[in-house]
């Protein structure tokens, strides 16, 4: 194992204990505050015991739920990033390794990681709700959680610091956004930063999207379909949603608008600006209720 992170290097020596490990430092990095040593570590004695990294890969695919997230931890810790304030948890593979890892990657797939293709590497990355859920998982073993602590006080150990803070994040509820058009069918408000209102719903299968589209359409309603990421996305417009028929659009604009309230709360307890000038100008373009002023 090659690095030059001081918390990898003491983690790496307690993930294969007892007999003896070679160390070598090849290489000093010293810039303006920080200084880097690159370590080159060996466990010597277990030389050999891993003789076929296909068969490796099986044994992971048959770990069970709770070992599997283990060595998900452990693949994140080495090749993968975590990121508090966007709340994401990915893993990078690259192409040339990506056949090897299918099988991990697929029961990724399980925990609702998604893939995204990064010039030569895999991106495997998860959601805000679900990484702080899994952040969670992973420090909910004691032992696992008290190493991390210990390590994390160690001055490189951001990718730590980063998984602490992440596990003891709010988390917003799914579906926070959502109205419901007709009957079954929900979408979420969407405000553009030019503060345009959208309507969604995404399925990952085009005949469960068309579905939904055949229904807003037999309704009344103007939608329309595009591809969206690896699916498929139903939209209703601003445009077209001023445009309908006075009895429709009065009901759907007073949903839009409550949504809208939770949202400029939500940005205002942020002090997220930005957002909250967006959420403003659609809710002054809708004439929403207890709109404030937008120069406030």
């Amino acid at each position: 194992m090659v690095t030059n992170h001081l918390w990898q290097a003491i983690a790496w020596a307690l993930t294969w204990p007892g007999g003896e490990s070679h160390v070598r430092i090849n290489g000093l990095s010293i810039n303006d505050g920080d200084v880097k040593v690159k370590w080159h570590l060996r466990a010597t004695d277990h030389k050999g015991v891993i003789k076929s990294k296909a068969k490796v890969v099986k044994e992971v695919v048959d770990l069970s739920d709770d070992k599997f997230l283990t060595f998900l931890l452990s693949a994140v810790l080495g090749d993968g990033s975590i990121d508090a304030k966007e709340k994401r948890v990915w893993l990078t593979i690259g192409n040339s390794k990506y056949e090897l890892w299918k099988g991990i990657v697929d029961r990724m797939r399980s925990l609702s990681f998604k893939e995204r293709n990064r010039n030569h590497l895999k991106v495997i990355k998860t959601r805000p709700s679900r990484a702080v859920d899994l952040a969670r998982k992973w420090l909910s073993n004691q032992l696992i959680k008290s190493l991390i602590e210990d390590l994390s006080l160690l001055p490189d150990a951001d990718k730590l610091k980063n998984l602490i803070t992440l596990a003891g994040m709010r988390v917003k509820p799914l579906g926070r956004l959502m109205i419901e058009i007709i009957d079954g069918i929900w979408m979420n408000v969407n405000v553009s930063g030019s503060g345009c209102v959208v309507l969604r719903v995404v399925r990952k299968n085009r005949e469960d999207a068309t579905a939904i589209l055949e229904k807003l359409k037999n309704a009344g309603y103007d939608a329309e379909l595009r591809t969206w990421n690896n699916g498929y996305c139903v939209y209703i417009s601003y445009d077209k949603l001023m445009n309908y028929p006075e009895r429709i659009k009065t009901a759907l604009i007073k949903k839009v608008c409550e949504i809208l309230r939770k949202m400029l709360d939500e940005a205002l307890n942020e002090k997220n600006k930005k957002r909250t000038r967006a959420v403003t100008k659609a809710m002054a373009n809708l004439r929403c209720q207890g709109t404030p002023n937008i120069s406030a």
